[in-house]
């Protein structure tokens, strides 16, 4: 072992040594690296400095030589100008003599011209004044004779149509009282026709709101069953996360509905206002609305079972939370008079059964073609129509009132 340190400490040594010489011989390049570089450094810059004096005595030969020789150059051209200038003021004087006489040359001819056509216009002139006045002369005549014509004939159209209208109105008047009898039977009938379209309609009413009444107690029903074994899901479900005894749930009975009255709805049957003499008509009143009955859901078991045992809050806030359910009476079926009723006394329409009317023979009509036609103001035109389309009389399409085929007043 001690031979083996002994030959490490040897080449260490050896390596130390050889590390130490190999230091000097670079720091000694370096310094002759360094030194040569200065010394190139120097003798560039003395070159440079040789090259830029150089430059400088060349260009200032050159600037002095060539300001001689522009010196030199600048009084021949200066001449050389002036007499260009000269020659170009001749020339012009020249080209500008030839100018004037042509343009005189050629106003002469123009004079000459222009007067032969002003005098060719004006005899021109003259003969069309003529013309005209021959032809009018001409147009008045047949004026005059278009006239005594039209005279003569209106005369005889005249005679004819007195003649006409003396055979004529006796069988106009008769065609329009046939026309006044046929127009009431038809309404009669239209009247009769519409009551018994509406009572069918209102029984139909009737079985259908019935039905629909039917099924909402059955929803309801099965709600209260939902809720119930909701509550008992719930109570099984505490008692699998929070232990502890399972409470007894009691049964959850249904509430009982409050009955529903529903008024009776009675409608008149409308008639045109063109009509000569009034048809009858029942008459009876009718709420503007039926009345809504709020119906409570029984407050019994929360809406809402946690998913996770982690949420007791969200029940809580479910267990207050109570939904309303809403339930709109169905109206009942309208009572139709088909009583005979005596011819009643002339009474003032209301703005309903004006506006009613109107839309019935106009075919639908916007609020701005109400007010103007009927000469009512804004408000009064949106009060009629909502009362009417409460009634489900009229119904609105695009901004336009339309009369239901079905509608009854």
């Amino acid at each position: 072992m001690t031979a083996l340190y002994d030959q490490w400490q040897a080449a260490r040594q050896l390596r130390q040594s050889e590390v130490v010489s190999r230091r000097d011989q670079v720091f000694t390049d370096l310094e002759r690296w360094q030194a040569d570089r200065l010394a190139h450094a120097v003798q560039l810059r003395q070159n440079l400095d040789q090259l830029m004096a150089d430059l400088r005595t060349n260009t200032a030969l050159w600037l002095a030589q060539t300001t001689v020789d522009r010196e030199a150059q600048i009084l021949p051209r200066q001449q050389a100008r002036q007499d260009y200038i000269q020659q170009l003021q001749v020339d012009t004087e020249v080209l500008l003599a030839h100018y004037q006489a042509d343009r005189k040359l050629s106003a002469a001819e123009v004079r000459q011209k222009l007067e032969h056509d002003c005098q060719v216009l004006q005899n021109t002139v003259s003969d069309l004044r003529l013309e005209i006045a021959q032809e009018l002369r001409r147009v008045q005549q047949q004026v005059a004779e278009i006239q005594a014509k039209t005279a003569v004939d209106l005369a005889g159209y005249r005679q004819e149509q007195a003649m006409v209208r003396a055979e004529l109105l006796p069988q106009l008047t008769a065609y329009v009282e046939d026309l006044q009898v046929q127009v009431q039977v038809t309404l009669k009938e239209l009247t009769a026709v519409r009551q018994q379209a509406a009572v069918v309609n209102q029984a139909q009413r009737q079985s259908d709101r019935q039905a629909l009444t039917d099924s909402v107690d059955a929803i309801f029903d099965e709600l209260a069953d939902f809720r119930h074994q909701l509550q008992a899901q719930r109570a099984q479900l505490s008692h699998v996360v929070w232990g502890g005894k399972v409470a007894a749930q009691p049964v959850a009975t249904p509430a009982a509905r409050p009955a529903v009255t529903r008024p009776a709805v009675t409608r008149v049957t409308s008639r045109p206002i063109a009509s000569s003499k009034p048809a009858p008509k029942a008459v009876a009143t009718a709420p503007s609305k039926p009345p809504v009955a709020t119906v409570p859901a029984p407050a019994t078991a929360p809406a809402t079972v946690p998913a996770t045992p982690a949420a007791p809050a969200t029940v809580r806030a479910a267990e207050r939370a109570v939904p309303v359910a809403t339930v709109t009476a169905p109206a009942a079926p309208a009572a139709v008079s088909t009583a005979p009723v005596s011819a009643p006394a002339p009474e003032t329409p209301s703005l309903e059964e004006v506006v009613y009317n109107y839309l019935h023979l106009a075919q639908g009509a916007r609020l701005s073609e109400i007010e103007t036609e009927l000469g009512i103001n804004r408000f009064q035109a949106v009060d009629a129509l909502r009362s009417l389309v409460q009634k489900d009389l009229v119904i609105k399409q695009d901004r336009t009132y339309l009369v239901q085929e079905e509608a009854v007043l």
